[in-house]
């Protein structure tokens, strides 16, 4: 199995654009509620050569990254005035028609060629301020055909830099575990990977068992999971890039991993050795391991802060699942969790100031976020079926969560403000467990 992560793109500015990239005549707050939204033009690409369906894919797709953001509109192409041709990429060729991208309103225009030859793709794409008339970000992809969704969502990501200071989170994964068929009787589930569009979904495992709970590893390259291929629930470690795996935790009768640690050495994670299921962290260079949390009750979903100084967690020891949050290595334990009668799966924000969690009230899971301290909660997600397993997006401004009701799963990503939210993808059956990897 080749997985997308296992090739690299041969990446390089195109320096003869222009010598130095001209401001944005327009920043936009990327957290601002309300804001105006920036009108955008993405012409049809330039398709020097391969299948001329690049020309309308891929504008397609970074049009779609753009309405993730919230903070862009598009223009329909029935409006554009020019055509963009290949003597716009020459050198000393002709410039393009701004007053006439300005007359249909655009603030900024992107352009993009590609040339295919064989099994590898050259990509072109530029960004200009339409106002200004001036080149904003020019680069030059190459590598894999099968790799050029990716190169396009790379662009988009500087695009969203150009004008935010923010980078985007276009070109991550998101880990899932679901049934390998469409039908729920299907036996067992495989640890699976899909991009943020909705494609190129892949599959990790294939044992034909039940693989469960994938955890991301802060270099984006090893996922963490449990598998019961053996009979017994064991954490493996698998690098992605050369599909190498490790057995990293087979203590205790039931296991389940909760994060990484922020340098990625110590792997945190659930156990039931003599009873009750408790919290412990793990050095994986050496095994070496410590206890957490313990004592009366359930322990388990560990979820570590940004800095590695905090934990929250789920326990029993008041009654009913809640989380909450101490210092590692502390005895100060809070609960943060007041939705409902049962909270589980804690997430942290890549910036420490919320966490994310399920919440059973009115009889239906819902998502809820909360400041570490336990004030400020607020509901995030809700709907018809049960919304579960929250996590945040690496910039912060999305979470990932799988929906169910009845027979049906999927994936559904939501912003943080609720501006966004829609389905990623419900290809499979027994949808669950979404795990955001990082930007790479």
């Amino acid at each position: 199995m080749k997985l997308r992560l296992a090739a690299a793109l041969a990446v390089s500015l195109l320096m003869t654009l222009c010598p130095a990239p001209a401001r944005a005549i327009l920043s936009i707050d990327i957290n601002a509620s309300g804001s105006r939204r920036m009108p955008v033009a993405l012409p049809a690409f330039v398709v020097v050569s391969g299948d001329p369906a690049l020309g309308k894919v891929l504008p397609k797709l970074i049009a779609n990254d753009l309405a993730m953001t919230a903070i862009f509109d598009v223009i329909g192409s029935e409006a554009y005035l020019e055509r963009v041709l290949p003597i716009h990429f020459e050198r000393g060729g002709a410039p393009l028609a701004f007053s006439s991208w300005k007359l249909v309103g655009a603030e900024a225009i992107v352009i993009g060629k590609a040339e295919v030859r064989g099994d590898q793709v050259t990509l072109e794409m530029r960004l200009y301020d339409a106002t200004l008339g001036t080149l904003m970000i020019g680069k030059r992809y190459s590598g894999p055909l099968r790799r050029v969704r990716m190169m396009a969502h790379k662009f988009t990501n500087e695009i969203l830099n150009a004008f935010t200071g923010v980078r985007g989170v276009f070109d991550t994964d998101i880990a899932f575990t679901a049934h390998p068929g469409r039908g729920s009787g299907d036996k067992g589930k495989e640890v699976f990977l899909i991009g943020i569009d909705g494609d190129d979904l892949r599959k990790v495992t294939d044992n034909k068992s039940f693989n469960l709970f994938p955890r991301w590893a802060p270099d984006g390259q090893r996922l963490a999971f449990t598998s019961y291929r053996t009979g017994l629930p064991l954490i493996y470690v698998r690098n992605l890039q050369d599909g190498k795996e490790m057995m990293a935790v087979k203590f205790g009768s039931s296991k389940t991993p909760g994060c990484f640690s922020p340098s990625g050495d110590v792997l945190y994670f659930s156990a039931s050795a003599s009873g009750d299921s408790e919290i412990y962290a793990m050095t994986l260079s050496t095994g070496n391991m410590t206890k957490e949390v313990g004592g009366a009750g359930i322990d388990v979903s560990p979820s570590v802060s940004p800095d590695g100084k905090r934990m929250a967690f789920v326990s029993d020891r008041g009654g009913s699942p809640q989380v909450y949050v101490k210092e590692v290595g502390g005895s100060v334990e809070t609960r943060i969790s007041h939705a409902g009668s049962y909270s589980t799966s804690p997430s942290w924000s890549p910036q420490g100031d919320v966490i994310a969690y399920t919440s059973l009230s009115g009889g239906r899971y819902s998502i809820y976020t909360v400041k570490p301290d336990g004030s400020d909660q607020r509901l995030l997600a809700s709907g018809s079926g049960d919304c579960l397993d929250p996590c945040f997006s690496p910039d912060g401004r999305y979470v990932v969560y799988s929906f169910q009701k009845k027979d049906y799963s999927e994936l559904k990503i939501i912003s943080l403000d609720g501006r966004f939210d829609r389905k990623l993808f419900s290809g499979l059956s027994g949808i669950g467990s979404p795990s955001w990897s990082p930007r790479r």
